[in-house]
């Protein structure tokens, strides 16, 4: 499955985004995006709206992802790449099929960019849905199974870009739903459902959140990682292996990168008095010159130049 072979038509809508403002498009989902890297790869979305469901395929960046909030919905992510690197609350997603459901408590951590198809719906109230609880589900599916839906994704999605006419009459996207509906079917029921989480991985997910909190509280403030351990109560190494388990990386850098991102946001929509010293120093960059090497070396482009553009547009 590729972008190159879908093309935007009346039953499908292409878009393409920045990592700036991919955040505002996965508000539906009560979900948002943190990228590690502002990347040089444009971010796309394929939307094709079915009667009760819409499937969508994405074309991400290197990130980390907080929340999932669907009311009576789900959420049914299927891999379309080879990507096994991401994790979710620090355990590893692998080639699962990620299923979430209401209130999501989720920390997903994604190094590199994936491709993805995500269909979002209000599942049937019957078995093999009926039976998950809210949250999130790893699931292992046969191989043909999974084949299977990805296959028919990608027939769905190329038809909706090159014969619209086809998905533009009802009974052909009622036909579609309920093909798709099937095909997620078999897919649950040849799952093998991922072991229970371990212990000391899902305590490390309140860890982290608690020093985020600690974080934001006062963002001027640059916390030692001995700080960070002691007002979390842990180790300096249970700190550390609790942020590189869920986030891939170090409390310090994990703090930096919080750091860049919530100041990239003020200065693009910020007050209308804001300028690049207060933002930094608002975000405890004391040493301006330093601020602006790591702020370009982040963005590939100085603060005073994100300012100038937010202005304008």
């Amino acid at each position: 499955m590729s972008f190159q072979r879908l093309k935007s038509s009346s039953a499908l809508e292409l878009q393409s985004y920045d990592a700036d403002h991919f955040d505002e498009s996965e508000r539906y989902a009560g979900a948002s995006s943190m990228p590690l890297s502002a990347g040089t790869t444009a971010i796309m979305r394929a939307r094709l709206s079915l009667p009760t469901m819409t499937l969508s395929l994405l074309k991400t960046f290197p990130r980390i992802i907080r929340g999932y909030q669907l009311t009576n919905a789900a959420a049914v992510v299927v891999p379309m790449d080879h990507v096994t690197s991401s994790r979710i609350n620090g355990q590893s997603i692998g080639s699962s099929i990620v299923i979430l459901t209401g209130a999501s408590d989720c920390l997903v951590y994604e190094p590199v960019g994936r491709l993805m198809a995500v269909v979002y719906f209000s599942p049937p109230k019957r078995e093999p849905w009926a039976q998950l609880s809210d949250g999130y589900h790893l699931l292992n599916p046969a191989a043909d199974a999974l084949v299977s839906l990805c296959g028919l994704i990608s027939t769905t999605l190329e038809t909706a870009a090159n014969d619209p006419g086809f998905l533009n009459a009802p009974a052909s996207r009622g036909l579609v739903e309920q093909a798709l509906l099937g095909r997620m079917d078999a897919a649950l029921r040849s799952s093998v459902k991922s072991g229970p989480v371990p212990t000391a991985t899902d305590g490390y997910r309140r860890i982290v959140l608690d020093m985020e909190k600690l974080i934001r509280r006062d963002l001027m403030i640059w916390h030692k990682t001995t700080e960070l351990a002691e007002q979390t109560g842990v180790s300096v190494r249970t700190l550390q292996s609790a942020t590189q388990a869920i986030c891939g990386m170090s409390p310090h850098r994990y703090s930096r990168i919080l750091r860049l991102w919530s100041v990239r946001k003020q200065l693009r929509i910020g007050p209308a008095a804001r300028s690049v010293k207060s933002c930094a120093i608002s975000h405890g960059f004391w040493h301006l010159s330093e601020f602006a090497a790591s702020y370009r070396a982040a963005f590939a482009e100085l603060p005073s130049e994100t300012l100038h553009r937010s202005r304008g547009e």
